[in-house]
């Protein structure tokens, strides 16, 4: 049985559904965030998602999503503030080598929050 053939080239398009997600979840961030830390880092993973695939694409391939995510970052900025660690712990940031200069989405959390999200962060290590 042969091996699967490898994966082919990236797509302009995946990319840009990964920033129409993040635009979805940052456009109504400023309303407060009513989920727990697991749906909050699977939401911050998208950008790490985005991060990881902007390489392979110019701004030109990117289209008006180019902006979009631009657009997308300043809303999430505005709408969260610093945390002192990475949400994802210590360990894992450490791992994967995620500073809060390149990374800066691990270590931001809702500027409006819920008591469970906030307990939870409480417990970050």
């Amino acid at each position: 049985m042969k091996p699967p053939p490898p994966p082919g080239p990236p797509k302009v398009a995946d990319l840009c559904e990964l920033i129409d997600q993040w635009a979805e979840f940052t456009g109504d961030l400023d309303k407060g965030y009513s989920f727990d830390l697991d749906n909050w880092l699977n939401d911050v993973d998208v950008r790490e998602l985005i991060l990881e695939a902007l390489p392979m694409f110019s701004r030109e391939e990117m289209g008006e999503h180019a902006l979009k995510l631009d657009q997308a970052d300043a809303a999430f900025r505005a709408a969260t503030r610093d945390f002192k660690k990475c949400v994802w712990g210590k360990g894992t940031a450490r791992k994967e080598r995620w500073t809060p200069e390149k990374n800066w989405w691990y270590f931001r959390t809702p500027l409006s929050s819920n008591a469970q999200l906030e307990d939870e962060l409480a417990t970050v290590r």
